[in-house]
């Protein structure tokens, strides 16, 4: 188990990238994988931010569950759950995790800056093949990076509807898709029990942030909130190459 001091910090970072996620749906993970590896190392900060991933998406479904589209939570976490998770967790020891991250920021710029200019399309509608491949990409994103969120978040803010139903699908994904990705990595042996107890101390400000993020969820227009998340987007892609 880490220090205090280490937890003392973990706990800041973890407590802020939860709020992050509160508002916006996603980020937890984007935003403490850096500062976190440089306390735990990149391995073990992957593996506790997985350990994490359920509880959080939780936090946050909770508020939402009745406003979510099943058929939309599907569409996306099959193919996350059969292709892009077994395939990414696969590659999890043997990619090069430099060059994932690089990509994921370059892919992150283009298309979060895509978003932002007056040239981007209004949400709207989509084919259904965008959220199944959405969905694989983000999960092989996840399950090789703790990654997954960004191709998730670009499908479902193109699209138009509420924010309560978009935060419900989105929360539901990462539910499903986190748990079956801990599911996964339990055979492994990559779960000891080190990181199981870092995991676990680090989940209450976890969910505390989360919470007060929900708060200004609720007030903020969707508006607000879609553009946060592009600028979010575009400024973690940014991040992710330095």
């Amino acid at each position: 188990m880490a220090s205090a001091e280490t937890l003392f910090l973990a706990t800041a970072i973890i407590f802020g990238a939860a709020f992050v996620q509160g508002v916006t749906g996603f980020g937890h993970a984007l935003l403490a994988i850096g500062l976190l590896a440089m306390l735990f190392g990149g391995k073990d900060a992957v593996l506790i931010l997985s350990v994490m991933a359920p509880a959080i998406a939780l936090a946050v479904f909770a508020r939402h569950w009745r406003r979510v589209d099943w058929k939309e939570v599907f569409l996306i976490a099959l193919p996350m759950s059969l292709i892009g998770l077994p395939l990414g967790i696969l590659l999890f020891t043997v990619i090069d995790e430099g060059a994932l991250t690089c990509g994921v920021g370059i892919f992150l710029i283009i298309s979060a800056g895509y978003f932002l200019t007056p040239l981007a399309p209004k949400p709207r509608d989509l084919p259904w093949p965008f959220g199944a491949a959405a969905g694989a990409i983000g999960g092989f994103f996840g399950g090789a990076a703790s990654t997954g969120g960004p191709p998730l978040v670009l499908y479902l803010y193109a699209r138009e509807m509420p924010k309560e139903v978009r935060m419900g699908v989105l929360q539901a994904v990462f539910v499903i898709g986190s748990t079956v990705k801990v599911a996964m990595l339990i055979p492994t042996g990559y779960l000891t029990t080190p990181i199981l107890l870092d995991s676990a101390v680090l989940i209450p400000p976890m969910v505390i942030g989360s919470y007060l993020g929900q708060i200004l969820f609720d007030r903020l227009p969707g508006d607000a909130i879609r553009t946060a998340a592009l600028v979010l987007l575009l400024g973690i892609g940014v991040m992710l190459l330095f």
